[in-house]
């Protein structure tokens, strides 16, 4: 059946009886578990709240963590392949739901309704890569008396701190290795964002033994902190968070008292050099795709844009022309490209960053408002001109719709001013000239650098460099991630 623009897709979810808002539980320890205090979930495109989910106290975290505690002891000695086979059975479970989580997914976080889709599978895609997973032993000697090698062991019970802009897909990215690696898991999602999770646990609760996997929620501003208590917590023994740098300090300063195991992938502030040798109407729409994906909601988005200066005119009435003809709304609008911010804390501060920058003399090409008439976290499409280090949001990462761009004079200049940052997650260079592009790729400190395209994810290690992480994950390094090495020197004969 065919649909004209605005015309709203089908959505599964329903009301609980009575019109009372939907409710959602925990998963501790098997049991699926509610909690007397809760906090309203908003829809970013309407502002309004369309569910509850439940605040855990501190009681049920502990009870959750000593769940995972006592799951471990007998989980870690489950062969792994024995664990691959549990995973597949979660991959089944999940596979059964992705319409309905897409559906949720939309609701709480606002992407469009494609995009959400393609998170849902991105995720069972790597459900599949851990159930692929190998963990050989590395043998270093075999002699006549003696073989050491080394082995991977898991190490105990993982908190795993995740984002708003993918709640699913970072998520799983955590859980599914973790769990396969013989670990298991406390999963704390982003209070903006808790549903999926919650709804995850409910659909995995059947697949894994009692305590493998663990779902808590709460609201960071009440009186207690769900999240500050499990990453400090005696129990756990690893914590895996995506999310700001500076909630990520405060974990890396939390787990530091007893030496825990961190992953912290952070945000960034990526640029994109774009070389005069580029065909402008060709690449100006990638670049911008680059930025504005998931509404600029990306931790690897383009968040400066360096121009050559005989092209910059060009190409900076090139991205206002994108910006003009995107389309953006409600998720379950068809055709809609783009959605809004996903909270108003978020919103308020994408609007300060361009209210800062209007004041210091730069030039809004376009946007640089809310959307007019919307009670949701919209705001428009945005290029910014005239602009240069020392204005906030060319510094800062903005997390939202918005573009600055900068004219620079010579390769030696875009890379040192690309460079000139305390963040490394990503970096792009674009040109015709491969040689030229691949070996300026590889002076930008980043964690990973793109030629002519930028936040395509792949199966290998993705991370930052300086502030924007520490560790990696995906591919082989989620067994790096999720597991203590042992060396083992073992004994053939007496010598």
């Amino acid at each position: 059946e065919s649909c004209a623009p605005g015309d709203r897709q089908s959505s599964t979810m329903s009301k609980a009886p009575n019109g009372a808002l939907p409710e959602f539980a925990m998963l501790i320890d098997g049991t699926l578990t509610k909690s007397e205090e809760k906090f309203g979930v908003i829809n970013p495109s309407s502002g309004e709240v369309f569910a509850h989910a439940p605040h855990a106290t501190q009681a049920q975290v502990d009870e959750a963590v000593a769940a995972a505690k006592k799951a471990f002891r007998s989980w870690q000695a489950v062969p792994l392949s024995e664990r691959k086979l549990a995973m597949a059975k979660v991959k089944e479970a999940y596979d059964q739901h992705r319409d309905e989580l897409a559906d949720l997914l939309v609701r709480e976080q606002g992407k469009p309704l494609a995009s959400a889709k393609g998170e849902v599978a991105g995720a069972a895609g790597l459900m599949k890569k851990a159930i692929e997973l190998t963990v050989p032993p590395e043998v270093y000697s075999d002699t006549a008396t003696r073989r050491i090698e080394v082995v991977r062991k898991p190490i105990g019970v993982v908190a795993a701190i995740t984002p708003w802009n993918f709640p699913i897909f970072c998520s799983v990215a955590k859980f599914a290795p973790a769990i396969v690696l013989g670990n298991t898991v406390v999963w704390k999602p982003s209070p903006f964002t808790p549903l999926t999770a919650l709804r995850m646990g409910e659909i995995l609760q059947s697949a894994l033994p009692p305590g493998v996997l663990n779902v808590v929620t709460g609201d960071d501003k009440q009186r207690f902190n769900v999240g500050a208590h499990l990453t400090s917590h005696a129990g756990v023994s690893k914590v895996s968070f995506t999310g700001s740098v500076p909630t990520g300090k405060k974990i890396m300063s939390a787990c530091s008292s007893d030496v825990k195991r961190v992953t912290l992938e952070m945000g960034g502030n990526d640029a994109a050099i774009v070389r005069k040798d580029v065909d402008v109407k060709a690449m100006a729409p990638k670049v911008f795709s680059g930025a504005f994906n998931n509404s600029g909601q990306i931790c690897c988005a383009v968040k400066r844009c360096f121009v050559h200066e005989d092209i910059f005119d060009e190409f900076k009435d090139e991205l206002v022309r994108c910006a003009e003809k995107a389309t953006f709304g409600d998720g379950f609008e068809v055709g809609v490209e783009y959605g809004p911010l996903n909270n108003k804390m978020q919103l308020d501060k994408v609007s300060a960053l361009v209210e800062d920058a209007r004041a210091q003399g730069c030039e809004v090409l376009c946007g640089g408002g809310r959307r007019e008439g919307s009670r949701g976290f919209f705001y428009e499409p945005t290029i910014v001109s005239n602009i240069k280090e020392g204005v906030r949001l060319f510094d800062e990462e903005q997390f939202g719709p918005v573009m600055p761009i900068t004219p620079y004079k010579s390769d030696e200049e875009a890379v040192a001013r690309a460079n000139d940052s305390e963040y490394g997650l990503g970096g792009s260079v674009w040109t015709s000239d491969f040689a030229t592009g691949n070996a300026l790729a590889s002076k930008l400190l980043a964690g990973t650098v793109w030629v002519n395209q930028h936040t395509d994810l792949t199966e290998a290690p993705f991370g930052g460099f300086k502030q924007s992480g520490l560790g990696r994950e995906f591919g082989s390094f989620n067994v790096a991630s999720f597991t203590e090495v042992q060396t083992l020197s073992l004994a053939k004969q007496d010598v």
